[in-house]
């Protein structure tokens, strides 16, 4: 994004895992998310750890992120 490298090969679970299951762990019941950015899928990936998620929403800011998911 913007030139500037967001993810990496290596630590990348564990800045997931810190971003997404604290607030879906706090939440009573959570069943739909929206995801504002989180192009190549990490964030995705550790929300659908929770059995109680119906529906994500994601929408990716980044026009070539989205060309290379093409």
């Amino acid at each position: 994004l913007d030139n500037v490298v967001q993810s990496r090969r290596f630590g990348d679970a564990a800045y997931h895992e810190a971003l997404v299951h604290p607030s879906l762990f706090l939440h009573p019941n959570p069943k739909r998310v929206a995801i504002l950015g989180g192009g190549e899928g990490a964030t995705l990936r550790e929300i659908l750890k929770h059995d109680t998620i119906e529906e994500v929403v994601m929408v990716e800011i980044d026009s070539g992120i989205v060309a290379v998911c093409k």
